[in-house]
C-alpha cells in the first residue's frame, strides 16, 4: 500500500512538473467587451469580459502561435508569439481594437456573398472534393455532421454522427474517410444522395495502412514508409526526418515492394539522434544509481535484523529515498515510447523537452505528382525534385526554385484534381496567396491573392477556385469563401 502511494505521488509530481513547464498564459486588456481571441486554425480560444480583460493559457510552446482577435465593428488583428516568447510563464498582449472604417471598398468586400454558411453553433472542420460533390465536416463540441454540396453551394445531403471527427481524407482508391481521435469511418453517397457508413476501423489502421499508399502509377501502387508522432512527448521512430518510397504491382506479381527513392533531413536527423542518445545514457545512469543492496540479518526468522556479523539469511534491494520505481524500462523491454515515463530527474525532463522541441510536428513534406506520364516527388523541405519514369527508375533530379516570395512560402503544394494544376501556398501578413507550379522548370512563385480574410482555418483548391474556411464569431457559424483562380 505504501509503495502504491509513493508511486502515485511520484506520477503526480512528474505530471505537475510537466504541466508547469509547458504552459504559458497570455493575458491583457483590449478595451472592448466580447472580443474573440482564438489560435489560428484551431477552435481553441476565449473572449474579453465587460472591462476588456482576457486570459488564455497556451500549452504548446515549441512553435509560433498566431492569436486572432476579432469583434463586430472592429478590424481583425493577428499577434504572433515566437517559441522564445512562449518560454515565459505569462505574456501581456494589450492594445486598443481599431474601429472599422466603412469606405466604399470595405462595403463592397463585406457585402460579398459567402459560398456557404454552416448551421448555428457549428464550425467547419474540413472540406473535401469527390465525384463532382463538395463534402463538409461540421463540428459541435462532441458531435460531427457531414454536409454534401453541389458545385454551386446548394445542399444535397447531410448526416449527423454521435462522435467527433477531426478531418476528411480521400485515400488512393477515392474512398472518403472520416478521421477521428481513436477511430475512423468510411462513408459513401448512394444513388438517392444518402450518406451511408461502410466500415469503422482504428486510427492505427488509418496511419499504418491507408496513409502508406500515396497514389497509383503505371499499374502499381506507390507506397511510402511513414511514421506518425503519437504526441509531443512520445518517441518518434527515426524522428520523422526520413521517408522512403517504394512501388508494388497491382496485379500481385511482386512479392514485396521495390525501392524507388528516399528523402532525408540529414542535419535534423543527426541533431535528434544525438539528443536521444544523451537521454538514454542519462536515464540508464539514473536507474543504475537508484539501486542499493541492504543486507538483512534475521537469525530468528521474525523479520527483525540482528547484530552485525551474524549470518546473512537474505539480501533485498532497497530503493533510493527519492521514491523512483528503479526499473530500467528500456532494458526490460517494457517501455512504450512515452518519454514522460523516463523523466526520472529534472535533468532528464529538461533533455526530453529539448528533444521534443527539435522534432518536427509533421514529417517531411513530400508531394507526389503525375506529370506528362512521369511521377514527380517534390520535397518541399529540402527543395528537391525526383522524377520517376515508366520503368520505375529515377529519370531526373533537380532543385525546386522559389522564384518570388521566398520568405512567404509555406512548404505546401495544393493540386487541383479537376484541372491537373498544382499551386504553391504563400502567406503574407496572414493573407493567403497561390502561385502556379511549373513541373518542367521546377519553379513556383507567389501569385494572386487567394483568400478574402486573413488566416483561413482550412484552405483548399478545386475546380479553378480556392476555398477558404473561417469561423464568424458574430453569427457563431462556419463560413466558406470561394475565389476564382485567374
Amino acid at each position: 500500500m505504501k509503495q502504491n502511494s509513493v508511486l502515485v505521488l511520484l506520477l503526480l509530481f512528474f505530471a505537475s512538473s510537466l504541466f508547469a513547464q509547458t504552459q504559458t498564459t497570455v493575458y491583457g486588456n483590449l478595451g472592448v467587451e466580447n472580443v474573440n481571441i482564438s489560435i489560428v486554425n484551431t477552435p481553441y480560444g476565449t473572449s474579453t469580459d465587460a472591462k476588456g480583460h482576457y486570459e488564455l493559457p497556451l500549452f504548446d510552446r515549441s512553435e509560433t502561435v498566431n492569436l486572432y482577435y476579432s469583434c463586430i465593428g472592429y478590424q481583425d488583428t493577428v499577434v504572433s508569439l515566437t517559441p522564445r516568447q512562449l518560454q515565459r510563464d505569462s505574456i501581456n498582449v494589450s492594445f486598443r481594437m481599431r474601429k472599422m472604417s466603412y469606405d466604399i471598398q470595405e462595403v463592397g468586400v463585406s457585402a460579398s456573398k459567402d459560398f456557404y454558411r454552416s448551421g448555428s453553433n457549428r464550425n467547419i472542420a474540413d472540406i473535401a472534393f469527390l465525384d463532382g460533390k463538395i463534402y463538409l465536416l461540421e463540428n459541435k463540441p462532441k458531435t460531427s455532421s457531414m454536409v454534401v454540396l453541389d458545385t454551386e453551394g446548394i445542399e444535397q445531403a447531410n448526416k449527423d454522427f454521435d462522435q467527433l471527427f477531426e478531418k476528411l481524407y480521400i485515400d488512393a482508391f477515392d474512398d472518403l474517410i472520416l478521421v477521428g481521435q481513436d477511430s475512423c469511418l468510411q462513408v459513401y453517397l448512394d444513388e438517392k444522395q444518402g450518406i451511408l457508413p461502410v466500415s469503422t476501423f482504428s486510427r492505427d489502421d488509418y496511419r499504418n495502412k491507408l496513409l502508406k499508399i500515396v497514389c497509383e502509377y503505371n499499374g502499381a501502387y506507390i507506397v511510402r514508409t511513414i511514421v506518425h508522432d503519437r504526441g509531443l512527448y512520445w518517441l518518434k521512430f527515426n524522428h520523422g526526418k526520413s521517408q522512403d518510397f517504394l512501388y508494388m504491382k497491382k496485379d500481385g506479381s511482386m512479392e514485396k515492394p521495390q525501392y524507388l527513392c528516399s528523402f532525408i533531413d540529414t542535419l535534423g536527423y543527426r541533431a535528434c539522434q544525438s539528443q536521444w542518445m544523451k537521454i538514454q545514457n542519462e536515464y540508464h545512469q539514473a536507474m543504475a544509481e537508484n539501486f542499493t543492496l541492504e543486507s538483512i540479518y534475521d537469525e530468528n526468522g521474525d523479520g527483525h535484523p540482528v547484530r552485525e556479523g551474524e549470518s546473512i539469511t537474505s539480501i533485498r534491494i532497497k530503493k533510493a529515498e527519492r521514491g523512483s520505481p528503479g526499473i530500467d524500462l528500456i532494458n526490460e523491454g517494457t517501455w512504450d515510447g512515452n518519454l514522460v515515463r523516463l523523466a526520472e530527474t529534472p535533468t532528464l525532463l529538461g533533455m526530453i523537452q529539448w528533444y521534443c522541441s527539435m522534432m518536427a510536428k509533421k514529417e517531411l513534406q513530400i508531394v507526389p505528382l503525375k506529370v506528362n506520364g512521369m511521377l514527380q516527388f517534390v520535397g518541399l523541405d529540402n527543395r528537391e525534385i525526383v522524377e520517376i519514369g515508366p520503368d520505375f527508375k529515377v529519370a531526373k533530379r533537380q532543385q525546386l526554385k522559389i522564384t518570388s516570395g521566398e520568405q512567404y512560402f509555406k512548404n505546401e503544394f495544393h493540386t487541383d484534381k479537376a484541372t491537373g494544376k498544382t499551386y504553391g501556398l504563400f502567406v503574407e501578413n496572414g493573407m493567403n496567396h497561390i502561385g502556379l507550379y511549373d513541373p518542367e522548370a521546377g519553379t513556383v512563385g507567389m501569385g494572386q491573392k487567394a483568400s478574402k480574410k486573413i488566416y483561413p482555418r482550412v484552405f483548399k483548391v478545386h475546380g479553378g477556385y480556392t476555398y477558404s474556411v473561417f469561423f464568424d464569431s458574430g453569427s457563431n457559424r462556419g463560413v466558406i469563401n470561394r475565389v476564382k483562380i485567374e
